[in-house]
This record gives C-alpha cells, sequence and structure tokens, in this order.
C-alpha cells in the first residue's frame, strides 16, 4: 500500500523529491548514454570488425536497446506500480525487456570484447568483457553466500560498468579512425 509520502508533492532538493524526480532522469540519461556510445563505437569500428563480431556486436546492440527500452518502462510505470493494475502490468513488462535485455547484452559484450581482446585493443576488450562479467559474479556470490553489503549496497555491481563505459568513452574520444 502507498504511504502518505505519495500523497503530497515533497519538498524541492528533499531526499524523496530527489527519489522521484532526479534517479528515474538520471537512469533513462545513463542508459541512453551507454547505447550511444556503443552504437557509435559500432558506427566507427565495423570496417575492421571480422563477420562474427560485427553479428555479436549486433547483439550486444538490441540487448542495448531493450535494456534502455526496459529502464524507460520500470522508471514510467513508477514506485507505487503495486497499487494499480496498468502500472503492475507495465513494471511485469519492463522486467521481461530486462531479462531479455540481459540475455542479449551479456554474451554479445562478451564476445565483441573478445574480438578486441584478440586484436590491437585489449584495454577496449577487457572493458566490454569485464563490464558485464563482473558484476555478474559480484551478484552470484552475494545470492550465493547470503551476503548483506551493508552502506556499501550496489557499489560492486556498479564500478565495473563505470569503468567499461569510462574506458568506452576514452576510446571513442581518442581514437576519432
Amino acid at each position: 500500500m502507498p504511504t502518505d509520502s505519495y500523497v503530497f508533492d515533497p519538498p524541492r532538493f528533499s531526499a524523496l523529491w530527489v527519489e522521484r524526480t532526479v534517479i528515474p532522469v538520471v537512469a533513462v540519461v545513463a542508459v541512453l548514454s551507454i547505447l550511444l556510445g556503443l552504437l557509435s563505437l559500432f558506427r566507427r569500428d565495423r570496417e575492421q570488425m571480422v563477420r562474427w563480431q560485427r553479428w555479436t556486436a549486433a547483439v550486444a546492440l538490441v540487448g542495448a536497446g531493450v535494456g534502455t527500452l526496459a529502464t524507460v518502462i520500470l522508471v514510467t510505470s513508477g514506485p507505487g506500480a503495486t497499487g494499480d493494475l496498468s502500472a503492475a502490468f507495465n513494471a511485469l513488462i519492463g522486467v521481461a525487456f530486462g531479462l531479455l535485455a540481459l540475455v542479449l547484452l551479456f554474451p554479445g559484450l562478451v564476445a565483441w570484447g573478445g574480438g578486441y581482446l584478440r586484436g590491437d585493443r585489449p584495454f577496449l576488450g577487457a572493458a566490454l568483457v569485464c563490464g558485464p562479467v563482473l558484476p555478474a559474479i559480484v551478484v552470484a556470490v552475494r545470492v550465493a553466500l547470503d551476503v548483506d553489503m551493508g552502506p556499501v549496497g550496489s557499489l560492486p555491481v556498479a564500478l565495473p560498468v563505470t569503468a567499461a563505459v569510462v574506458v568506452l568513452g576514452r576510446d571513442l574520444w581518442t581514437r576519432v579512425d
């Protein structure tokens, strides 16, 4: 059931206002930025890629697009998705799209990065491979060992993805060819 905090508009710059207004916008901007970065990398390097790497990159891009759509659906369904039937249905659709995105994005990025690892850019390849693999390992260990991360929260999951995005951005910035 929604609490009283969802009945009123919170004051600007309060914690509840940030949670309702700023965090969803930042989440959508983040996934759009990742999608645009991957699209830019594919557009720039598609001529130098071998056939299998182009196909796995295309699978990863489709997964990133579906993941972006899932994020938008989940953000727009809102935190009160449990009280409204249509919002709950939208949230379920968003979760289904998110799972499909993981199924496509995870092997696509690993194989795409594997092509860079074998080529002349192993640092970019390691970022594309470790970006999805390290968070999956952290989540698997947390679930298997029933570890409560406490105040650290999801930082060990977010840091490898953030590092991969930074490496991708740096590669796009420095290698214009």
